[in-house]
């Protein structure tokens, strides 16, 4: 099973950076299948090549296996079902390659 990768672009700036960070951290732990949690700052060149690549203009922005699926701080419910879907998609897609 490939993992899911949850991308999280960030700004010291921001005051909503770190609860977005917090949320993710905190549903990673309960799934029970693989999610790689990955933190880009802006202010580092890959946090704004990513964030130039995606066309992001405000943090935090959220990518769930390579698509922007939030600006700003979901609710934990939110995000929780946007993995979900993200999932079942990939889980269907395996299921015809052999």
């Amino acid at each position: 099973m490939d993992p899911i990768f949850i991308e999280i672009i960030t700004s010291p700036n921001c005051p909503h950076s770190p609860r977005a960070l917090k949320l993710a951290r905190k549903l990673v732990s309960k799934f029970k299948f693989p999610v790689i949690l990955q933190e880009c700052s802006i202010v580092t060149e890959e946090g704004q090549a990513k964030a130039y690549e995606f066309n992001v203009e405000s943090t935090p922005a959220i990518l769930i296996n390579g698509r922007v699926t939030f600006v700003g701080v979901p609710t934990a419910n939110e995000l929780m079902d946007a993995v979900m879907q993200v999932k079942s998609k990939e889980d269907y897609r395996n299921t015809y390659f052999f």
